[in-house]
Order: C-alpha cells, then sequence, then structure tokens
C-alpha cells in the first residue's frame, strides 16, 4: 500500500478570503453557466432598441393591487 504524504501549505489570508469570496460567489448564482435562448437574446435587443415607453408603475400597482 503506497500513501502519500502532504505537507500543508500556509495561505496568506488576504488570498485565503479572495478564493473563498470567489467560489462563494459562484455557488450563490443559480444562473451560473446558463445561456439565455435565441428568443430571450431576441426580445432584448428589441426592448433596448425600442424607443417607446414602458408602462408607467401607477398603472401596474392599480391593476394588481
Amino acid at each position: 500500500m503506497n500513501l502519500v504524504v502532504t505537507k500543508k501549505k500556509d495561505i496568506e489570508p488576504k488570498l485565503r478570503a479572495y478564493i473563498a469570496e470567489s467560489v462563494r460567489e459562484v455557488l450563490d448564482d443559480p444562473d451560473f453557466g446558463l445561456e439565455l435562448s435565441a428568443a430571450a437574446k431576441r426580445r432584448l435587443k428589441e426592448a433596448q432598441t425600442s424607443s417607446g415607453k414602458g408602462i408607467p408603475l401607477a398603472t401596474i400597482l392599480k391593476k394588481y393591487t
């Protein structure tokens, strides 16, 4: 039976915090790695180029309250 022994290396606290923060950001994002569908991309592009105004918030609030 072969055993591999590794020595624990000390990591600077700043580096450890940066790594932990980076991993947390990836794990906390439920959409990580997901792509938008072609239809969704098209609708977003149309919305960006559209010069029309949206629906006022007051109108939406009256409808749903």
